[in-house]
């Protein structure tokens, strides 16, 4: 069974690892972990409908809402990626690109590519929430922006040392690994496979990457994220090093707003003249990393994807 996939056309792999994550969203996410997180907190899934009007100091509720974090983990990153990887290779952790970066200096390039795009990302997002849609779309979209900030804006709003650890396990590590699994380790590797171009791929995962988390509202600095995050798992060749710098991003913005809670506010926006010249002086660095980075690659295309295309190329490394 393993390596049962490997040859089959990526489109139809593709559509596999769609497959695969729903069915886990549905019955590990859904089924799994609302039956076993009722029967801990006492929290029945409908009362979680309406996440403007939870409570969240009810007892029970955050802890329902962190399992639920656990068990989508499970159920729509870890086990399908997993699964897929074994399907799709003779070699998961190959796969995956679960190795260490042709050179070390990637980890540190990595963090600091994600690091430095800081103020250009939070000058995309004040472009973004300036974005005007049709009256009864607009409604809709902040609908889904207002509930899928509720949940992050709960969590953070608790203020132990406890609770700021579980927040950096939960928000951030849980996301880094899982989510880079999912849409780097897989399905870039997939897209970028499809369109037989790097760039077309990590593109493409990066709008999926973006476009799952329903906050239209922050689409376009999570989509610049992507893109950096994939180029980072591509031209250094190790899913490491994305998860290092997805979580380092995630965890600084949680131990900021730790720190200082005004950050939550969302009602806080900021003029677009008093952070254009630092986003466009974060830009110009960023632009410099990822040229460090392309210009230190040893990454080749048919280097990665020679098994997966030729059947008789696998025979013989076999």
């Amino acid at each position: 069974m393993k390596g049962l996939l490997q040859h089959k056309p990526a489109g139809n792999q593709l559509l596999v690892l769609i497959s695969i994550a729903l069915l886990g969203v549905f019955f590990i996410g859904s089924l799994a972990g609302t039956l076993v997180l009722t029967a801990i907190t006492g929290i029945r899934p409908e009362e979680l409908m309406d996440f403007s009007k939870l409570d969240f100091n009810k007892p029970g509720v955050i802890t329902y809402l962190r399992g639920l974090q656990v068990f989508q983990f499970f159920g729509l990153f870890l086990i399908p990626s997993l699964l897929c990887a074994w399907l799709f290779s003779r070699n998961s952790r190959e796969y995956l690109g679960l190795r260490p970066p042709h050179i070390p200096s990637y980890w540190i390039i990595g963090i600091l590519v994600i690091i430095l795009a800081i103020p250009f990302v939070q000058w995309l997002g004040e472009l973004n929430r300036g974005i005007r849609f049709p009256g009864g779309m607009e409604s809709w979209m902040k609908q889904k922006e207002a509930a899928a900030n509720s949940t992050v804006m709960g969590f953070l709003s608790r203020r132990t040392p406890a609770d700021l650890v579980l927040n950096l396990v939960c928000i951030a590590l849980l996301a880094a690994v899982g989510e880079e699994l999912l849409f780097r380790g897989v399905a870039q590797r997939l897209l970028i496979r499809l369109f037989k171009n790097p760039l077309a791929g990590i593109l493409v995962s990066a709008f999926l990457f973006s476009a799952f988390h329903m906050q239209f509202y922050g689409f376009l600095p999570r989509f610049v994220l992507g893109i950096l995050l994939g180029m980072t798992y591509w031209y250094s060749g190790s899913l490491w090093t994305a998860m290092a710098a997805h979580f380092v991003y995630d965890a600084l913005l949680i131990t900021a707003a730790y720190i200082n809670p005004a950050l939550l506010n969302e009602e806080n926006m900021v003029e677009m003249s008093s952070i254009a010249l630092s986003a466009a002086f974060s830009f110009i660095l960023v632009a410099l990393s990822v040229n460090w980075m392309i210009r230190h690659s040893c990454t080749r295309y048919q280097d990665i994807y020679t098994t997966d295309e030729n059947p008789a190329e696998d025979r013989i490394s076999g």
